[in-house]
């Protein structure tokens, strides 16, 4: 996969809690981020509910970072 646009959003109430660019697996590394900020918590909030973030694609096989 080439960069992409994605977002991260609460499957409980479908509330977007980040908006993110990357490649490869760049989506996926936030599941197990241990840093702390906003997002980590809503995710840790999440899998102590037994849930996971809902994983969007805005956009995707864009060539270079700057397109984006």
């Amino acid at each position: 996969m080439k960069y992409y646009v994605y977002l991260l959003s609460d499957p409980t109430n479908g509330d977007i809690f980040y908006v993110g660019k990357g490649k490869g697996n760049r989506v996926f590394s936030h599941i197990n981020d241990v840093k702390e900020s906003d997002k980590t918590q809503k995710i840790k909030e999440l899998k102590s509910k037994g849930l996971e973030p809902k994983i969007e694609f805005l956009v995707h096989g864009v060539e270079d970072e700057m397109t984006i």
